[in-house]
């Protein structure tokens, strides 16, 4: 065998011996590849493990936190209210402002309207005569105007027939529509058997405010005297 021959050969040997090492490192680099896009990111494997749900907690906590506040504030407000009525007046600049609660918003409209009637006189004193009765029916296009339609109503029945409600009974209230039936019961007001308070003249969109929560509900509206 020649020089050039043996040299040839060894060349061969060492071509495959060096081929399985870089078909092995080629192998292995395919496979860190797959693995990085098969793998999900930390982010994701936090993600998948709910890990985030502290935030949403934190968002809970938040909106209780805002439920607990505004129910300190609707009963903060509730100090003065008149005998066992569910309404009382607020001092506002030459009017007077009506808050009224209930349980539901059909109670808070009853009180409101009891509160306008009892602004003129007290209705404790009042009588019930069934020819006083009336039945009041109005709409709005949400729940301001609905709320000051319904007791504009109810002004209206005053203005033009002096009877005064003692009991005010909403039958239907709906908030989709922004309806309320209501039938109201009292006696026509006598200036010599019934106390004078102040005479309401209009009621008023300024500063209305309706609040509702789960279980409570409360109104703001101010009246024109």
């Amino acid at each position: 065998m020649t020089k050039a021959q043996w040299a040839r050969s060894c060349m061969i040997v060492l071509c495959f011996v060096g081929q399985p090492g870089q078909q092995q490192q080629q192998q292995q680099q395919q496979q860190e590849v797959v693995d990085t896009a098969v793998k999900p990111s930390t982010e994701q494997q936090i993600e998948q493990q709910g890990v985030h749900c502290p935030q949403q907690n934190r968002q809970q906590q938040q909106q209780q936190q805002q439920q607990q506040q505004q129910t300190a504030i609707m009963q903060a407000h509730r100090s003065k209210a008149v005998g066992k009525h569910k309404f009382e007046y607020l001092d506002h600049t030459a009017d007077v402002q009506l808050h009224a609660w209930g349980s539901s918003l059909a109670e808070a409209f009853e009180q409101a309207g009891l509160a306008m009637f009892n602004y003129m006189t007290p209705i404790d004193d009042l009588q019930v005569h069934q020819a006083c009765s009336r039945d009041v029916s109005v709409s709005g296009h949400d729940l301001q105007s609905l709320l000051f339609a319904f007791l504009d109503e109810l002004l209206f029945i005053y203005s033009t027939e002096y009877i005064m409600m003692k009991f005010i009974a909403v039958t239907s209230l709906d908030t989709e529509n922004f309806t309320v039936t209501a039938t109201g019961r009292g006696e026509k007001f006598d200036q010599s058997c019934h106390e004078c308070g102040t005479e309401v003249k209009a009621v008023t969109y300024s500063a209305m405010l309706i609040r509702q929560q789960p279980g409570d509900a409360e109104v703001f509206v101010i009246v024109d005297i």
